[in-house]
């Protein structure tokens, strides 16, 4: 029998957020529902591990990975890294991961198909709070080979890529090709999304080696990422629409792009990878912030408003408001130093998620949510039917680490032993408890975070570290050397 891993709310990390309790009783929810979804597989050394359908006997690649970028928030009690860690028990020699697999027999669940390829991001964001090195290069080796697997298996002749359906891509039914493809062919598309994230992943082992100083690796990654953001850029952006786009595959003598008409939240890969430049992202970003298209009154819907086959409740890939997606689009933001929008969506994301679990006909976590009403979304079969109930499950993202990085404005870097803080909300507000790099940490907000010279703010940590401080994303950052103990400072 393995050791059952209890819920203790006083070991966990604690938010304090006086103008919103809301956020401070969703957040606790999350919590405790994360909890009650452990499992503890019969199966050899396998390790306890979160699950977004327990009882269901299977592991989900892309469920485990944004999983584990909340989990990091739980002072390690909550097992995420040990969902990585019994996928990658399951990589065949040749590299290949399944998209999911049947935990009793350890064989894939749905065929040779993958799911989206973000192991390589997921561990550097929880490398940059917990600061263990030695992790990345325990699992360097599989990142490479599991990279491999898929440029080698799943590229077109064009150097594009393509999931086998939709499903694959982890956005069920929505409008991107036949679902489900009875080939696994990928029905003649190439995918935007796994080129953006195949890119994705070539940026962060090429930062993982280059940090471990291994240089063939890093300098063959670098060279990766560079042909792939060229590729993209020349294939699936439409200047025209001002957007990425999928493509079929068959691309005619003339060299026109025969694009896939769908705007879905896909296309915003191209941001957080990078992929996108400055331009690009200022294009992409007239469609996220247009009511008529992305910014619906609980965003980001999975399909563009003005699609025909969008549904204002949602109906699963066909609109509803995705956890992974969202928290995709908002550190892709965050990462091109778009704060206040991040922050917005946040904000209306984790509102929205507060209203529904408020209202006593839904007082649940949803896996996701309707684009138009302040409830669940529907499910992809149509009519009454809801999606599923009790989902954290990924649905932990908004709850937990949304609210701490883009609503808080906290960034945690342990390779500089640093955390900058964009403080934003009003009033009282912040997070103790925290483990940060070796360290017990605690940052307490008091003030208008609106008047500069007046704000007072209190860390107490337990080792040093290094501080920046920013109010409102207007003024200036003070930057301070902290030493282990109590301070107060007047920002």
């Amino acid at each position: 029998m393995k050791t059952r891993i209890q819920y203790q709310p006083d070991a966990l990390p604690i938010i304090t957020c006086a103008s919103h309790p809301e956020w401070v009783g969703l957040y606790n929810t999350a919590l405790r529902l994360a909890f009650s979804n452990i499992e503890y597989p019969d199966r050899g050394d396998w390790k306890p591990q979160m699950s977004c359908m327990p009882n269901s006997g299977t592991i989900w690649q892309w469920d485990s990975c944004f999983m584990a970028l909340f989990a990091k928030y739980s002072n390690g009690l909550l097992p995420g890294v040990n969902n990585l860690d019994n996928l990658y028990s399951l990589q065949d020699e040749d590299g290949y991961i399944s998209m999911a697999y049947r935990i009793a027999s350890g064989e894939p669940a749905f065929g040779q198909r993958i799911n989206p390829p973000i192991y390589a991001w997921v561990e550097w964001e929880n490398f940059l709070l917990s600061g263990d090195e030695s992790r990345l290069a325990d699992v360097l080796p599989k990142l490479v080979n599991y990279y491999h697997w898929i440029k080698n298996n799943r590229r077109r002749e064009s150097g594009l890529y393509w999931f086998e359906d939709p499903g694959s891509s982890g956005m069920d039914n929505s409008p991107r090709g036949g679902y489900s493809s009875s080939e696994l062919n990928g029905s003649d598309i190439c995918f935007v999304d796994l080129a953006c994230q195949q890119a994705l992943g070539a940026l962060y082992i090429e930062r993982i080696a280059r940090r471990l100083g291994q240089t063939d690796i890093a300098d063959e990654f670098y060279c990766e990422y560079g042909h792939l953001v060229n590729l993209i850029n020349d294939y699936h952006w439409c200047e025209k629409a001002g957007f990425y786009f999928d493509l079929y595959a068959r691309i005619p003598a003339s060299g026109h792009h025969n694009y896939l008409n769908q705007k879905t939240v896909a296309g915003f890969w191209a941001i957080l990878s990078g992929v996108a430049d400055e331009r690009r992202m200022n294009r992409m970003l007239e469609h996220l912030l247009n009511p008529d298209e992305f910014y619906t009154l609980h965003p980001v819907p999975s399909i563009s408003r003005d699609n025909p086959n969008y549904d204002p409740m949602g109906r699963y890939w066909l609109g509803g408001v995705w956890a992974p997606t969202n928290y995709m689009i908002t550190k892709g933001l965050a990462g091109r130093h778009r704060y206040d929008i991040a922050r917005d969506i946040a904000v209306a994301h984790i509102s929205a998620m507060s209203q529904v679990l408020n209202n006593k006909d839904y007082a649940s976590i949803w896996e996701c949510y309707a684009p138009e009403y302040m409830r669940p979304a529907t499910y992809k079969t149509g009519g009454d039917s809801l999606s599923r109930i009790a989902f954290v499950g990924w649905s932990g993202l908004g709850p937990v680490a949304m609210l701490i990085e883009d609503v808080f404005g906290l960034d945690f870097n342990a390779l500089q032993n640093k955390i900058t803080w964009r403080i934003c909300t009003e009033g009282e507000h912040g997070i103790s408890n925290l483990i940060f790099n070796g360290q017990n940490v605690s940052l307490l907000c008091c003030g208008d975070s609106r008047q500069a010279g007046s704000t007072k703010v209190l860390v107490e940590t337990s080792g040093a570290i290094n501080i920046s401080i920013s109010l409102s994303n207007s003024f200036g950052f003070k930057d301070y050397a902290l030493a282990p103990g109590r301070h107060e400072m007047v920002v």
